[in-house]
C-alpha cells in the first residue's frame, strides 16, 4: 500500500520529499566536505534542487553534481562545481567526477617513468635506432597525386544514357542547344567532366561553337550564336574545373586542335581560343559582356596547363586581357574585368592560388608619360593601367584592383633581371 501512494504522489511533492531528504543528508557532512573548498561553492537553492525526468522518484538526480571518494556519472544536465577530478569516456562520451585528492597516485601508471604526464618508453633491446626507408617495389604503379575518379554507381542509369546520348547529337550536329543544355548541367560532375574532355571530336566542336567568328557578326541568328557559345565556353570551363585529369586530356587534344580551324573561320583553334576582343567594328553585337566573362572563365581553366599557357603568352593574350580590363567604363562589364583580375592573379600572380610565378609580367615598362600619349591599349603600359583601374576603385573598400595592383607590382620587381633575360631568349627563337 506505501508503494501505491508513493505513485500517486504530485511530483511538486515529491520534489519537496526529494529536498528534505537531501537537506538532511547535507547536515551531517563527511571531513573532505567540510574542508574548505578554493572553487566557489554554488547556492544552496541550486544544490537542494532535484532534476527529475520520469514519474519515479528514485530516478531523480540533485541539479548540481554531488562528488564523493567515488567516481560518478555526471548528467549532461547536471552542473559540474570546479575543482573536481573528472574522468571523460572518449569511446561513449560520458563524464564521470569525484573529489580531486591531487597526491593520488594512479594505480595503472605504478611503476612506469612519467614526466609532465608523458610516458617515455624505453626501447626494446636490438631495435635499430635509425628507422630505414620504406623501400618501393620494383613493379609499384605510378603514384598519382590527383587519384582515381570513380564511376557512377550505375553509368546505365538515366542520367548516363542522356549524356552519351548528348554527345553523340553534338558530334553530328543535331540537336545541338538541346545537346549543350545537356552537357552543360552534368560537366560540372567530375566524371562526367573528364568524360567530355576525353572525346576529342566533342571537345572540337565546343571550342568551334565557343570561339566562332559568327559571335563578332550581326546576323539573323546572332541570338542563337551568342547564346551556344556561351554554353559551350561554359561546359569547356566547368570540364577543366578543378579536374586535372580532365585539363591533362584536353592538352593531349591540343596539338590537333590549335592548328585546326572551324567552319567559317579564317584562324586556327590556337588563336581564336584566345581572342576576347574583335577588331574595331561598327557592329553592336561584337563586344558581349556575358560571353567574354564565360569565355574568359574558360582560359582561366586551360591557363592552369603548361603547353597552353606557354602558347597564350607567346600569342600576346595578355595583351588582349589588357583591352578587356580597360577597355570599357561601361558597369555591364564589370563582371568580366573582374573574372580578368582573377585570372592573372590565379594563373600569373598569386603563388596560393597555384600561379605559375616567373612567366609573367617580363621587361621593363613604358613611362607613364608616354603611356598616357598612346591612343591604343599597349602592353608596354600594364603597370600604368593597373594604376589607373585601382585608382578608379579606391573608394571600393576589398576591391580586386588593389590586390591585383600589388602582385603586379611585386612579381614585376622579382622577375626584373631573371624576366628580360627570358624574354630575349624567347625572341632569339
Amino acid at each position: 500500500m506505501a508503494k501505491l501512494r508513493l505513485r500517486a504522489l504530485p511530483l511538486t511533492l515529491l520534489a519537496l520529499i526529494g529536498v528534505a531528504v537531501s537537506g538532511a543528508a547535507a547536515s551531517s557532512p563527511s571531513p573532505r566536505e567540510s574542508a574548505p573548498s578554493a572553487s566557489s561553492s554554488p547556492s544552496p537553492s541550486d544544490e537542494n534542487e532535484l532534476i527529475c525526468h520520469t514519474d519515479n522518484p528514485a530516478e531523480c538526480y540533485p541539479k548540481v553534481f554531488q562528488a564523493t571518494d567515488e567516481f560518478q556519472l555526471v548528467h549532461e544536465d547536471q552542473d559540474l562545481p570546479k575543482g573536481l577530478h573528472v574522468r571523460l569516456d572518449v569511446q561513449t562520451g560520458r563524464k564521470m567526477a569525484k573529489i580531486n585528492i591531487p597526491d593520488e597516485a594512479h594505480p595503472a601508471l605504478e611503476g612506469l617513468p612519467v614526466d609532465k604526464a608523458v610516458v617515455i618508453v624505453d626501447p626494446e633491446e636490438g631495435e635499430d635506432k635509425v628507422t630505414q626507408p620504406l623501400k618501393i617495389p620494383a613493379n609499384a604503379p605510378g603514384y598519382e597525386p590527383v587519384g582515381k575518379i570513380k564511376e557512377p554507381k550505375n553509368p546505365n542509369s538515366e542520367e548516363g544514357s542522356a549524356f552519351y546520348r548528348s554527345l553523340s547529337i553534338l558530334k553530328k550536329g543535331l540537336n545541338i542547344d538541346e545537346a549543350l543544355e545537356m552537357l552543360e548541367d552534368i560537366s560540372h560532375d567530375i566524371y562526367y567532366g573528364l568524360k567530355i574532355a576525353e572525346d576529342l571530336d566533342t571537345v572540337r566542336q565546343l571550342f568551334c561553337l565557343a570561339n566562332t567568328p559568327a559571335i563578332f557578326e550581326s546576323t539573323d541568328d546572332t541570338e542563337t550564336v551568342l547564346s551556344r557559345a556561351r554554353v559551350a565556353a561554359l561546359t569547356l570551363g566547368s570540364a577543366v574545373q578543378n579536374n586535372p585529369k580532365a585539363l591533362a586530356e584536353i592538352e593531349k587534344h591540343w596539338a590537333t586542335l590549335e592548328k585546326e580551324k572551324c567552319p567559317g573561320s579564317e584562324e586556327t583553334l590556337g588563336t581564336a581560343t584566345f581572342r576576347l576582343v574583335p577588331p574595331p567594328s561598327p557592329v553592336a553585337k561584337k563586344n558581349d559582356p556575358s560571353l567574354a566573362k564565360v569565355r574568359i572563365s574558360a582560359i582561366s581553366g586551360l591557363l592552369k596547363n603548361d603547353a597552353i599557357r606557354e602558347q597564350f603568352l607567346a600569342n600576346g593574350g595578355m595583351e588582349l586581357l589588357l583591352e578587356v580590363l580597360v577597355g570599357s567604363e561601361d558597369p555591364d562589364w564589370e563582371p568580366a574585368q573582374k573574372k580578368v583580375g582573377y585570372l592573372i592573379l590565379d594563373n600569373f600572380l598569386d603563388e596560393d592560388m597555384g600561379a605559375a610565378l616567373g612567366e609573367w609580367p617580363i621587361g621593363g615598362q613604358a613611362k607613364d608619360g608616354e603611356c598616357e600619349a598612346k591612343s591604343e591599349v599597349h602592353k608596354d603600359c600594364w603597370d600604368w593601367h593597373a594604376q589607373k583601374l585601382a585608382k578608379r576603385f579606391k573608394s571600393e573598400k576589398g576591391h580586386w584592383s588593389a590586390e591585383l595592383l600589388k602582385k603586379l607590382k611585386e612579381q614585376r620587381k622579382a622577375n626584373g633581371a631573371n624576366g628580360a633575360k627570358r624574354r630575349g631568349k624567347k625572341d632569339e627563337l
